[in-house]
């Protein structure tokens, strides 16, 4: 969880000298000195120029503790400074608080100087507001050929989905402070709060929170339901989350609600507009053209959800663009031998598995290691837990050889698995290191913080150290660090980490998971296949399925002649000069499959909205056929097929797309003996498992295709075929016997 949120406000004016502003808002969270700087400093290097003033917007608390960090004696305070000097100008003139007094902003510079510049408060929060409508894509526009049905009856391509205004605490406070910055007097004296959907609740009770107003806050969800409320003898207030035609608040006036009670989140415009709007987005420079309806497929919204006759989805091209941060630095310490795969490690098995055996020896880490212990750990430090894996005990030694070093003789350093993390006398421990040498979405780091907050009290410092990481998702590792680093005392607990890169899920149920099932049912099941080929080539062509399958449970599927899958020179996402791509050939299964899942993964979680590879409320999402003809090597098709979601592979709400697939694997199944053809058997089985799935048409003439052209010779590509067959077409007694030969 955030504590913040920052952002840039143009404040330009006859009457300022401020042209560029940093605005800094906290959740109401308690803070430290050394917070507040690291804080400031973190926003600043956020952005590439320096601004020229500096606002926080926070609580009287929190207001004492910039006071306390910028009294003169504050060592740390010149050193802070001068961050906002460049090339001996200075750069940051200001630095003023802006404190909340209940109804409105008080201004405090943070020196002895007076302030220079006036201060708009609602300037500044509503280009807040403005990056934050960006950040959380608020406005959706419907697809091409699509309409959305409001449920004002309203048709056009346009619709704001408030709820997503804030993502965490911070936003929420910023939407907060911009309501009741705005409404402060309807707010304050109001006995009841109406709202038209509980998504914009904490926003509401955020503002009367602020205000110290104890209104009740009362949802009346529809169009229907609004119809039967009228205005109450009491004072009253009316938030209405978002418009696109402002059709709602005139209902309102219909039935008396008055206007100055009538509020509206987000409109097109507040011109002709029954009661304000917070955020007119004609005022910010988002102008919004509505198009009518001109007849296209409907989209539906009910409250804020989606329904639609038709949901063609959207294609994503992977791309450079798709490439993680720290994938290169994977592939320089993993690439060629640290890549175990699949499913071939010891307890608990794993899809894929970091040996960092030799990474632990390299000058590369034992540096990083060693600035660790110099400049995170704590020195009142005096047990060190690591995970039971042998690769966390070596890690831990290596750790506590340093820390020793530091301490000297005369402290002595426990050294303990977590198995015997009961046998410590917590009386005499004065501060912990707990160490994972490879960490997924941190199971054993969370057991050991649970057990190490029973045990010892919450001001006892403690770090964890987790240096390789392969979390499932960027916010699994945001919400792992959350929970180890966050406790009831004003301090974050310490959290140390080299590396770590989001390969997706990596669970059971994974492409190798659903080749099992489809071996299993293949050994006990020879039934339902009707008279498509001969008896004898499908029994046969079923056996050398099953085989196959079980042969490579543990790999990729083969080439026909048996040899693996492998890759050829000039890989995208292999950095030129690299060990890896100097050696492509040479490159494990394994590393190709965690560098295509990773890809993946940051497509899934990429910051623009047009790359995303994740679907919306309204629109799926698949991976472009385009994709398997760009990377048309054996082994990124394979890959592909086995590291996306079933979903991302569901070609079949879409004809044009599943025709293009469908074109695409008829020429591989035909070339299967050629080059071309090598990824044959993943694709036979991803549409044998359900991985992949395209229209009832394509499938069909696909597979009769396919079949018919290899009827007469046993193989494993036909065994998969039949039961990619018998998956779509299943053929039950009543419609035919099994053909005898």
């Amino acid at each position: 969880m955030e504590r913040l949120y920052q952002w840039m406000s143009k404040a330009s004016g006859a009457s300022t000298s401020v042209d560029d502003a940093l605005v800094i808002c906290y959740n109401d969270c308690d803070l430290s000195v050394p917070e507040i700087f690291s804080d400031i400093e973190k926003a600043l290097k956020a952005h590439l120029t320096l601004p020229d003033c500096v606002y926080i917007i926070g609580s009287t608390a929190q207001l004492q503790v910039f006071n306390e960090g910028w009294k003169e004696d504050q060592t740390r305070l010149a050193d802070f400074l001068s961050r906002g000097v460049k090339n001996d100008r200075v750069c940051v003139h200001e630095y003023v608080f802006l404190e909340w007094n209940a109804e409105s902003f008080t201004s405090h510079v943070l020196s002895d100087s007076a302030q220079t510049s006036p201060c708009n408060p609602e300037k500044l929060l509503r280009d807040g507001l403005k990056t934050l409508l960006a950040k959380n894509h608020v406005i959706h526009t419907a697809p091409s050929a699509h309409s959305f049905k409001h449920p004002s009856g309203t048709l056009n391509n346009v619709f704001i989905q408030t709820r997503e205004l804030a993502s965490d605490e911070a936003e929420v406070c910023v939407v907060g402070y911009a309501l009741a910055l705005e409404y402060a007097s309807q707010l304050k004296k109001a006995c009841t709060v109406f709202i038209d959907t509980m998504g914009i609740y904490p926003f509401v009770k955020n503002a009367l929170g602020r205000l110290g107003a104890k209104a009740q806050v009362m949802s009346f969800h529809s169009y229907e339901k609004l119809k039967t409320i009228f205005p109450p003898a009491e004072d009253y207030f009316c938030v209405v989350s978002a418009s696109t035609s402002g059709g709602m608040t005139k209902q309102m006036g219909v039935q008396k609600f008055r206007e100055d009670c009538v509020a509206t989140l987000i409109d097109r415009t507040a011109d002709d507009r029954y009661g304000k709007v917070l955020i007119p987005l004609d005022s910010i420079d988002h102008l919004l053209p509505v198009k009518p309806d001109d007849g296209c497929t409907l989209i539906e919204i009910i409250g804020e959800n989606f329904s639609a006759k038709s949901k063609p989805p959207k294609s994503i091209l992977i791309s450079l663009k798709h490439a993680p941060k720290l994938l290169p630095k994977f592939h320089k310490y993993f690439g060629m031998e640290g890549i175990l795969g699949f499913n071939q490690a010891s307890q608990p098995k794993k899809l894929l598995y970091l040996n960092p055996a030799k990474v632990l020896e390299h000058a590369d880490f034992l540096a990083w290691l060693s600035d660790e212990i110099d400049w995170s750990v704590s020195l009142a430090t005096n047990l060190i837990v690591h995970a039971n894996d042998s690769g966390s005990h070596v890690l831990a030694e290596k750790a506590k050889e340093l820390l020793q070093n530091k301490l000297g003789a005369h402290k002595a350093l426990q050294c303990v698995p977590y198995s015997d993390l009961d046998g410590v006398d917590f009386e005499t421990v004065t501060g912990v290191l707990a160490v994972t040498i490879v960490a997924r979405d941190g199971g054993i780091l969370r057991q050991i913080s649970r057990d190490l907050r029973a045990y010892m009290k919450q001001e006892v410092p403690r770090r964890f150290f987790a240096p390789f990481a392969i979390p499932q998702s960027a916010k699994a590792w945001t919400q792992l660090k959350s929970f180890l680093m966050k406790n009831p005392t004003t301090r974050d607990y310490g959290f140390s980490n080299w590396l770590h890169l989001p390969v997706g899920e990596l669970g059971r149920e994974s492409a190798w998971s659903r080749m099992t099932a489809l071996c299993s049912r293949a050994q006990i099941d020879h039934d339902g296949f009707g008279e498509i080929v001969d008896r004898r080539v499908r029994d046969k062509s079923l056996d050398h399925a099953t085989e196959l399958l079980e042969k490579h449970k543990h790999g990729l599927l083969p080439k026909h002649d048996g040899s693996p899958l492998a890759l050829s020179d000039g890989f995208l996402f292999f950095s030129a000069g690299s060990a890896v791509a100097n050696d492509c050939p040479n490159v494990p299964q394994s590393t190709v499959y965690l560098t295509i899942t990773a890809v993946l993964q940051h497509a899934r979680e990429h910051g623009e909205h047009e790359l995303r590879l994740q679907p919306t409320g309204y629109e799926s999402v698949v991976l472009s056929p385009e994709c398997f003809l760009r990377f048309n090597d054996n082994i990124l098709q394979a890959c592909f097929l086995r590291a996306c979601l079933p979903s991302e592979l569901d070609y079949s709400a879409s004809p044009e797309l599943s025709k293009l697939m469908k074109e695409l694997i008829a020429k591989i199944f035909q070339r299967w003996e050629k080059i071309y053809g090598d990824a044959a058997l993943e694709f036979a089985a991803a549409l044998a498992t359900g991985t992949l799935k395209l229209t009832l048409d394509d499938t069909k003439a696909l597979l009769e295709e396919a079949i018919t052209e290899r009827r007469l010779v046993a193989s494993p590509l036909m065994g998969l075929l039949l039961l990619a067959n018998k998956l779509y077409f299943p053929i039950t007694k009543n419609d035919g016997e099994d053909a005898v030969a």
